[in-house]
């Protein structure tokens, strides 16, 4: 077990976030470990080689050195490397607000592990971010694979004529031919390896945010499914009088605090990147959508069944997003329909008072956002196709014109 663990974490948690613990730690940003100088010292140096890496895939593009690589699949390349370098900054940032949601966590399963009805709710939510966190790195692995082959068993270097002079430009993992042009073979190889691990930085990055989020919103929905649970058995606990109803609801609503608190968490510190990652998807959407059409009437098949697979990526890495907050939404509006479909006029009259108050409350949902512009849901998903179609549809006049 890595340092700056809690004590407490036990099997269940361990189901649930061991996978992410291990990726957030190669990158520096697991939150139990904010303060721990050595993970610290490998952030800084995790981000020195992103913010190079960055760098170094913006300047390609606006060197002109004859290379003919495809425009959308630079693209996409320097979005990932972005993208990874936005998560390990961000991460960074909020880390004290996602401490306080791993370490509430790690709580909920400590107190959790003798009741039977808790722990398989949690259980259920917590497979859930597992089956989508070791999906997304054989994928993302699988990908690297056949992208790692396509390089090294592909041609590995091509000669063109710039100014009057020939240059050797070879083929490398990122983008930077032109920036390294003219380099021995030997140096190509170092560069070659090089590329590779910052590669593997980027795709450990992108895969640990984005599970984090999903993992450690469900756990938070399963809070919530399990607070309706106690509003629902209400009616049926055993007291001595309004007292103890008025305890017991206490307790719940402090709870129910406290969630609404780790909700907002959580919107803190992931809107800014859902937002820039549904742009993404819309963009890459619609580009890809018009590259098939014009693919398709020059009977380029390579290139409609990569544009496919494009669109299809990016679909499914929004849909996390979009089923985390519909989900959150769902679970924090149940309670309300819960504590209204209780026997809830077998109560005594201040009770009830109690529960439309706490109604009122919960009428108002738990929603998460991007970049504070809109709330995300699945519908989001079906937006952003729709807004997709539409740049084609605009791509598609101004061609003609």
């Amino acid at each position: 077990m890595s340092p700056g663990i809690k004590t407490s974490w036990n099997s269940g948690m361990d189901y649930g976030f061991s996978v992410i613990r291990n990726m957030m730690w190669i990158v520096g940003v697991w939150p139990l470990q904010q303060d721990d100088i050595v993970c610290t010292f490998r952030w800084c140096i995790i981000f020195i080689v992103e913010s190079l890496t960055v760098i170094s895939l913006l300047i390609e593009p606006f060197k002109n050195c004859g290379d003919t690589k495809d425009a959308l699949d630079v693209f996409l390349i320097i979005e990932t490397s972005f993208h990874a370098w936005i998560n390990i900054v961000f991460a960074r940032i909020y880390m004290k607000k996602i401490v306080i949601n791993v370490s509430s966590a790690i709580d909920d399963w400590s107190s959790s592990s003798t009741e039977k009805q808790s722990y398989l709710i949690m259980t259920g939510y917590a497979r859930i971010g597992r089956v989508i966190t070791v999906s997304q790195l054989i994928i993302g692995l699988l990908a690297a694979v056949v992208y790692f082959t396509t390089i090294i068993v592909g041609n590995q270097q091509q000669v063109v004529t710039i100014d009057n002079n020939t240059v050797t430009l070879w083929n490398f993992v990122l983008p930077s031919t032109c920036l390294f042009r003219g380099i021995s073979y030997s140096t190509y190889k170092a560069l070659i390896l090089m590329q590779i691990l910052q590669s593997f930085l980027i795709y450990i990055a992108e895969c640990a945010s984005d599970c984090f989020f999903f993992a450690i919103t469900m756990h938070l929905c399963g809070q919530l499914e399990l607070l309706r649970i106690c509003f629902v058995e209400l009616v049926g606990k055993k007291t001595d009088g309004k007292n103890n109803y008025r305890s017991i609801l206490g307790s719940w609503i402090r709870r129910h605090y406290k969630l609404i608190m780790l909700a907002k968490n959580i919107e803190d510190a992931f809107n800014l990147n859902i937002l820039i990652r549904l742009l993404i998807t819309t963009v890459v959407t619609a580009v890809s959508g018009m590259r098939i059409i014009v693919s398709v009437k020059h009977n380029d098949y390579t290139n409609v069944v990569k544009s496919m697979i494009f669109v299809q990526f990016f679909i499914v890495q929004s849909f996390l997003f979009t089923h985390a907050g519909e989900t959150l939404q769902k679970q924090s509006e149940s309670i309300v329909s819960a504590i209204y479909n209780t026997t809830w006029h077998e109560l005594p009259p201040t009770i009830v008072k109690d529960l439309i108050f706490i109604m009122m409350r919960t009428r108002i949902p738990l929603q998460l956002t991007a970049g504070k512009f809109f709330y995300i849901t699945r519908s989001t998903t079906t937006d952003i196709l729709k807004a997709a179609l539409t740049y084609i549809s605009f791509l598609q006049v101004t061609m003609k014109e």
